[in-house]
């Protein structure tokens, strides 16, 4: 191998490198997708508002345009589908494996199942599982179930994450995983569905998010910041004055610090509320100030090292 080869091969790994310097360091670790079989099915058994986005079919294409405009690399999918299902699962860990755009998934599944490490290991073999969510009382149940709490210890020990939909009122649950898992990475999703109410935020949910901050395996998702109004969905947009949304805010920054919040945007849901534009544009106001170490580590670095997202499959 001659020495110009080799000097123009370095030369052109060296470009590369600060193309993809370039371009914007922005991961999206809560998305949700359906197919026309999940859509189909629920038909028979919800009915969603007509302007639900969870109502309707959407696939990674009709994402493209929310990424390439808020300059986002790659979005982590998070389960929207029945325990019951976990064909749904497969399905949209096919759609990780054909699109550029996503780059993993949070499942759904009932770990108090018999038939769980079956489709978990199905999952595993993708390449692209990080996790599973519960919700609300979900994680009471699986805390009191014998094999509930023998699938977390198989969890935990594999490094993926649990994700969790919950209110305030959950927080001694967050607490009692937390300490009989404690190398279990658990996350709280929207800032426990925050409501700012006369421009403030209840006395529990200050409680709750400074009990779960303390323990240093619990992140915590800075995300769906248009949900935390007092709008209601589909009428009038959240608003988007930055000073708005601070009760939750400077809530989670001063339990949680820089390296235990994570940047998501909840698309398609957050556009329930408004745009989903706004949810970015919010939370970069918020963290700019604090330097471009914090912003890099909310918006990107903390989402990368908690879920463990492989470089190679961001786009």
């Amino acid at each position: 191998m001659s020495n110009k080869f080799i000097l123009c091969t370095m030369l052109f790994l060296l470009a590369s490198e600060v193309v993809l310097a370039k371009k914007p360091w922005i991961i999206d670790p809560h998305t949700h997708f359906k197919g026309e079989e999940q859509i189909a099915y629920e038909a028979t058994t919800k009915e969603w508002h007509p302007d639900n986005s969870l109502g309707k079919v959407v696939k990674p294409e009709d994402y493209r345009a929310v990424a390439d405009r808020l300059e986002l690399r790659s979005t982590l999918v998070v389960e929207a589908c029945d325990q019951d299902k976990p064909e749904y699962n497969d399905w949209v860990l096919r759609q990780v494996k054909e699109s550029d755009l996503l780059c993993g998934y949070i499942a759904r599944a009932d770990l108090k199942g018999t038939e769980f490490l079956i489709h978990h290991r199905r999952y595993q073999r993708t390449g692209f599982l990080n996790g599973y969510r519960f919700r609300f009382d979900e994680l009471n149940d699986y805390l009191n179930d014998p094999l509930a709490r023998q699938h977390l210890a198989i969890l935990e020990r594999q490094g993926l994450v649990i994700d969790l939909l919950i209110e305030a009122s959950h927080a001694d649950d967050v607490v009692s995983l937390s300490r009989d898992f404690p190398r279990l990475k658990i996350v709280i999703n929207h800032c426990f569905r925050a409501k700012i109410i006369d421009g403030d935020i209840s006395d529990e949910l200050k409680r709750a998010i400074k009990k779960c901050a303390a323990q240093k395996n619990v992140f915590c998702k800075m995300s769906s910041i248009n949900n935390f109004s007092e709008v209601a969905p589909f009428t009038d947009p959240a608003p988007t004055d930055l000073n708005y949304y601070l009760p939750v805010l400077d809530s989670v920054y001063d339990a949680f610090g820089a390296n235990r919040l994570i940047f998501a945007t909840n698309w398609g849901v957050s556009a329930h509320f408004g745009s989903v534009d706004n949810v970015k544009d919010v939370v970069m106001a918020y963290l700019k100030p604090k330097g471009q170490k914090v912003v890099d580590s909310v918006m990107f670095r903390n989402a990368m090292t908690f879920y463990n997202i492989k470089r190679k499959y961001l786009r």
